[in-house]
């Protein structure tokens, strides 16, 4: 089988034995109603079992995607220290994406942060404890066509992204732009750590970002 160009090549092609698929995320939480309601609510998922200790979320055809832990007493996890940073799910398309967009802010859940990296259109949410989960779409058709964008000189010149307001990119989308027109990027410029939502990086990392980017030593 020939190799895709800009694509490492996979395990099995190495003469590897690696995981088939990606199975499923367990949280462990306090929370625990809450924390079930808000995965229901945001994956259109449904459970393939529950009692008073665990729940088990599919929103396929694998017997769970997500599964709950009840466990009491949990502390709060503080953000400034080693962790899962955030799990995404991808949508096939814009409209898809942004369905969900006003089908959870009706629900009363909103993105804390909704930014286009140039390979995905992506909105980022916590759930109730402060776990973040990032909803994306893929903006380029092919994998060649994304690794080409992260070898050029836009994805060079900012590798975070350009933030967009996704109540004006819904209505641009429902006046019939193009949804490739729509993710596609346009005047790139520079961007600073410093400039990334206080709530994906926790205060104490901002902070400490901000003081360096004031004295002209941005990490």
């Amino acid at each position: 089988m020939p190799q895709k160009a800009g694509i490492p090549k996979t395990a099995r092609e190495r003469g590897k034995v690696a995981p088939a698929k990606f199975a499923h995320v367990v949280l462990r939480t306090s929370r625990y109603a809450k924390m079930v309601d808000w995965y229901r609510t945001v994956l259109e998922a449904e459970a393939m079992f529950g009692n008073d200790m665990a729940t088990f979320l599919t929103y396929d055809e694998e017997h769970h995607r997500v599964a709950i832990a009840r466990m009491p007493g949990l502390l709060p996890r503080p953000k400034f220290m080693a962790s899962v940073d955030h799990i995404a799910y991808t949508y096939e398309t814009l409209g898809d994406l942004l369905h969900t967009y006003r089908r959870l802010k009706a629900a009363g859940i909103q993105p804390f942060w909704c930014i286009n990296h140039g390979g995905t259109t992506s909105m980022y949410y916590a759930d109730p404890d402060g776990n973040q989960l990032e909803l994306q779409i893929d903006n380029f058709e092919t994998n060649e066509a994304a690794n080409e964008f992260l070898a050029g000189p836009d994805f060079v010149t900012n590798p975070i992204g350009i933030d967009f307001d996704p109540d004006e990119l819904c209505a641009r989308l429902d006046a019939g732009e193009s949804p490739r027109e729509l993710v596609r990027w346009k005047d790139v410029a520079p961007r600073s750590l410093a400039t990334i939502p206080r709530a994906y990086l926790g205060w104490f990392q901002h902070l400490l970002i901000r003081i360096s980017s004031s004295v002209g030593a941005t990490p």
